[in-house]
């Protein structure tokens, strides 16, 4: 007798942000910050530097946030 198969769904978009979320997100943070330093060496005031750090450190939050809501989604909805 065998057993039946099961077609569980694969989510690899889900998977890969489990992995590498983490790496993903910090890069993502960032770039602001290094847009504002790239501005600062072209010229611009100071205060591009110190907005672009204001953004990066929101972007992170925003993306620490979803990080997590991702990581509950998959304890609870995907099957292990």
């Amino acid at each position: 007798m065998t057993s039946p198969t099961l077609n569980l769904p694969h989510y690899p978009t889900i998977a890969l942000l489990l992995r590498h979320g983490r790496a993903i997100m910090a890069v993502l943070a960032l770039l602001p910050t290094l847009g504002g330093l790239l501005g600062l060496t072209l010229g611009l005031s100071l205060w591009w530097l110190a907005s672009a750090v204001v953004v990066s450190a929101a972007a992170y939050l925003l993306l620490n946030a979803m990080l997590e809501l991702i990581q509950i989604l998959a304890d609870f909805v995907l099957p292990r």
